[in-house]
């Protein structure tokens, strides 16, 4: 009687299981490695994402005699994005540092370059301006 499917090896299957893989996974960091990044990026970008937030919400709702504009409500939601990652990228960088992954590694690239944009916006047109 033949045998099950199951049981057949199969030829494309290395020979032996049991050996070790050559590479190994890394293992994750500590937790408190992206406690830490996580906190200190807070710390470090409190004031800038208070002022875009509080410079977006004048942008967007306009001055005080009523007239808003497209660009303004335009700017104004392009800041909110920018509030957005500079309140992301922490987190997203801890995250990162904790499990070595890759995926993790691009969206915190992504959210850091958003929030260095975000922060050189405030910076060059709001703190100091060149004008």
């Amino acid at each position: 009687m033949p045998r099950p499917h199951r049981e057949i090896p199969s030829q494309r299957l290395p020979v032996s299981r049991t050996q070790a893989p050559e590479t190994t996974a890394k293992k994750p960091r500590s937790l408190w490695w992206g406690m830490l990044i996580t906190v200190v990026g807070w710390l470090l970008l409190a004031y800038p994402i208070v002022l875009l937030g509080l410079v977006s919400t004048v942008l967007a709702t306009g001055p005080l005699d009523g007239k808003v504009t497209a660009a303004g409500v335009a700017l104004g939601i392009l800041g909110y994005l920018g509030t957005l990652a500079m309140l992301a990228f922490p987190p997203v960088l801890g995250f990162a540092v904790m499990a070595r992954r890759r995926t993790p590694w691009i969206i915190a690239i992504v959210t850091g370059v958003l929030t260095l944009a975000a922060f050189l916006y405030l910076t060059v047109e709001w703190l100091v301006p060149l004008a």
